[in-house]
């Protein structure tokens, strides 16, 4: 499966800044969520889909200058984002708070309901961010922690394989 990683910053990224594969070499993320990183793919078809799920649910809204492309995350945004997710969450919660013990102690239907609510809190296996301040990072974690109204401008974009 074929995902993407895009560079975010809080200040316009120059092109001779975007990150490229040579970023990867050694780096952790390859082997945990990525096979290989590639840099064969179209930034401004990925930036329009990144935009046009960030739209979507309302998170973000976004401006386009030039090549330089940067969002701010709306009030209520986080909450519209995650509101699925957290729908999903729940559903399995409360299948694992249904569970009597030998169901518990066989596992399998506590396995997958813990591997449901645990991709919906975070999904590891999806788009990640490339930030300065805390390297690469999956998308939901991001949005979790960008500040509602900071203006974030998308730099490089890499494919990766899972």
């Amino acid at each position: 499966m074929l995902s993407r990683i895009f560079q975010i910053s809080e200040s316009p990224v120059k092109q001779d800044d975007y990150i490229s594969i040579s970023d990867f070499i050694d780096h952790w993320f390859i082997g945990y969520a990525a096979e290989f990183v590639s840099d064969d793919n179209d930034r401004d078809e990925d930036i329009r889909d990144f935009c046009g799920g960030l739209k979507k649910t309302a998170t973000a809204r976004f401006n386009k200058k030039d090549s330089a492309v940067s969002f701010k995350v709306l009030p209520g945004g986080k909450e519209s984002y995650f509101t699925e997710k957290y729908e999903s969450f729940v559903v399995a919660r409360d299948k694992t708070m249904g569970m009597n013990l030998p169901e518990f102690a066989s596992g399998h239907k506590f396995a997958e309901q813990m591997r449901i609510m645990c991709n919906a809190f975070c999904l590891d296996f999806d788009a990640y961010v490339w930030t300065d301040d805390y390297g690469i990072i999956p998308l939901d974690e991001f949005i979790r922690d960008a500040e509602i109204g900071t203006r974030y401008y998308i730099g490089g974009v890499l494919d990766y394989h899972c």
